[in-house]
């Protein structure tokens, strides 16, 4: 579910706390839900274990995610009260956004991708 632009400015670490908060912020991955392990994550994308848990640290400090050890990592009963988040999340959105147009892909496809994230 996590994929990395290379070619981004974007670091990776960044890149795939943006796509794990938009997987909760779109109810793929509900309050409680467990997350991918940082191993799955980053056997998946091919990006380094550490900089996969620099990602998961970030989202744990931010009170989005919380681990239990030798469980693994669930999405925080916060997530989805805290403005700041959803704020975050709006200035995310738009940045991926502006960066969609500007590699032309058109507004019917981003809106497509939304309408598909929302029917999975």
């Amino acid at each position: 579910m996590i994929t990395i632009d290379k070619q981004s400015r974007t670091p990776v670490y960044e890149q795939i706390k943006t796509q794990i908060l938009t997987l909760i912020n779109l109810g793929i991955y509900p309050a409680d839900a467990k997350l991918p392990s940082i191993r799955q994550v980053s056997a998946e994308t091919g990006v380094n274990i550490n900089t996969v848990k620099k990602a998961f640290s970030d989202l744990e400090n931010s009170g989005i995610i919380f681990t239990v050890p030798g469980t693994g990592s669930f999405v925080s009963q916060s997530a989805f009260g805290d403005t700041v988040i959803k704020s975050k999340m709006k200035k995310e959105l738009a940045g991926m956004l502006n960066t969609a147009k500007s590699i032309g892909i058109s507004r019917e496809e981003i809106e497509e991708l939304i309408a598909s994230a929302y029917r999975e």
